[in-house]
């Protein structure tokens, strides 16, 4: 609006003076000036623009939504994609990998894996049977002897020939031991009296901290390791049955109660032992009728030790042993 305003307010040159002049034949191409200067003449500026509503920011470029043509989703290009797609699953399924035969051992081999597995279970069963404390009596001679070796400085009985050393120490205990007097002999069997109880009760102590199953188990294994190991004299030792008392004894059958009858009767004396049991054996079997009512005796006797001993078993394990039946089920097969 400015620059229309001022250009109207110009005076106007005359018709001639707007035309442009001829060039002279005479004057250079050089010298010639411009149409577009005499233009300038008339108007030497531009109109102003449109201004931006804001100065040195770029313009977001507008995002318009574009419609796009809806495919249909089952269109025969992509069923067979989705079948190619199953094919390749059903494949990969179907190829499972094989498992590979196991490899024959030979003879040494075999040796070697059972004897990995021998020591394993024996591992198993040291570790199942426990470790009591030791249990032994004490003897006077014992305690006579402990008490005479706390005087005896260990340095006199120490070194490589220590057994030589103890013999030259033992011979005059011994001698002493002989001669002692009734009074002096009571009071060291006092005192063995007295230690053989505190170990007893030591080891009841122990026996008691565990549940009956649990030595129960300790002796199976305890069984296992002997067989396992040997029945020599140093393992039926060291791996003998822990005593409990609250074991269970199991019931006498109608023939064990017979036999403890025949064997009181005095009867079998200066007989040997398997020589006896042969003709206890032999009794039994051949009882009379007339003795049927003996023998209805040990068999009520042996009922009456099964009924004795599932009753027992169940107080301190707190189930029935393997194989019996609670008194009700007995009740109703009777």
């Amino acid at each position: 609006m400015l620059g229309r305003k001022v250009g109207s307010s110009l005076p106007r040159l005359p018709l001639y003076a707007r035309l442009p002049l001829r060039p002279s034949p005479f004057q250079c191409q050089s010298d010639v000036v411009p149409r577009s200067a005499i233009v300038l003449s008339t108007r030497s500026y531009a109109s102003p623009g449109r201004p931006r509503k804001t100065v040195g920011e770029p313009s977001k470029p507008v995002k318009r939504a574009v419609k796009r043509t809806a495919k249909a989703n089952d269109g025969p290009a992509k069923k067979q994609v989705e079948a190619k797609k199953k094919t390749a699953a059903a494949k990969k399924k179907k190829t499972t990998p094989k498992k590979r035969a196991p490899k024959e051992l030979t003879a040494e081999q075999k040796e070697a894996k059972q004897a990995r597995l021998d020591k394993a279970k024996i591992a198993e069963l040291k570790k199942a049977a426990l470790k009591p404390p030791t249990r032994r009596s004490v003897t006077a001679y014992n305690a006579f002897f402990s008490e005479k070796m706390k005087g005896i400085d260990g340095k006199l009985i120490g070194g490589p020939d220590r057994a030589a050393k103890m013999r030259d120490v033992m011979r005059p205990l011994v001698e002493e031991y002989r001669s002692l007097s009734p009074a002096e002999l009571e009071h060291y069997n006092h005192l063995a009296h007295s230690k053989t109880e505190a170990i007893n009760a030591d080891y009841k102590r122990w026996v008691e901290s565990h549940t009956p199953e649990q030595i129960q188990f300790a002796n199976l294994a305890r069984n296992n390791l002997r067989r396992r190991l040997g029945d020599a004299v140093f393992q039926t030792q060291k791996y003998g049955l822990i005593h409990d008392e609250r074991h269970v004894k199991r019931p006498a059958s109608s023939f064990a109660q017979f036999n403890v009858n025949r064997q009181a009767s005095g009867d079998f004396k200066n007989i040997a032992f398997t020589e006896r049991m042969k003709l206890i054996a032999q009794e039994w079997k051949a009882l009379s009728e007339s003795e049927k009512k003996v023998m209805k005796k040990y068999k009520d006797l042996g009922s009456q030790e099964k009924t004795r001993y599932a009753s027992e078993y169940n107080d301190v394990y707190g189930h029935l042993p393997p194989g019996a039946h609670s008194p009700a089920t007995a009740t109703a097969a009777a």
